[in-house]
């Protein structure tokens, strides 16, 4: 009869490996997810704003090469915390929104009056005479990672459910 009982603490210790494997994979797939929907999945999924002076209509937003949503990695884990980052230098900006000021120099002038003379459009001419010395340029919030109370009832659900497969099966 005593060789019927189930280890528990090898049950347990198993289920916190096992937990903080499924937390890293869900996250990921969490985030990823997010770039699909174009727009971030909390109690409820927030759209982001659409790009101004839309040239490229068919494109997902944020995925022009594809760089921002494949530089998220688990950069830290443990059994008691999972984090991912993106090493990308402009995934803060994105992700929380802001102001960026680009200072206005001899080359992007040039470049200016390269692309006045290849297209013909008045606002190239007007960058390469503006008296500015910078461009301020208003980024739009289009959070892609972060705490969100759908994910944390994700893996509050699959968390119970593993519990509950493994006391079943012992």
């Amino acid at each position: 009869m005593l060789d019927k009982i189930p280890n528990f603490q090898q049950i347990g210790k198993q289920l916190i490996i096992d937990a903080q494997t499924i937390a890293e994979v869900e996250m990921i797939n969490f985030i990823m997810g997010n770039f699909e929907k174009q727009g971030f999945l909390d109690s409820s999924i927030v759209p982001w704003e659409g790009r101004k002076n839309d040239a490229d209509s068919g494109r997902a937003i944020l995925t022009k090469t594809g760089a921002l949503r494949d530089s998220v990695k688990i950069s830290s884990s443990s059994t008691k915390r999972v984090v991912a980052t993106s090493d990308s230098k402009y995934a803060k900006i994105h992700n929380e929104g802001g102001t960026i000021n680009i200072p206005v120099t001899a080359k992007m002038r040039k470049f200016f009056w390269y692309k006045y003379k290849e297209t013909g459009q008045a606002k190239y001419k007007g960058m390469a005479l503006t008296k500015k010395t910078h461009f301020t340029v208003n980024i739009p919030k289009r959070q892609f990672m972060g705490e969100s109370v759908y994910f944390n009832n994700l893996i509050d659900a699959k968390f119970k459910k593993m519990i509950v497969q493994r006391f079943k099966a012992s």
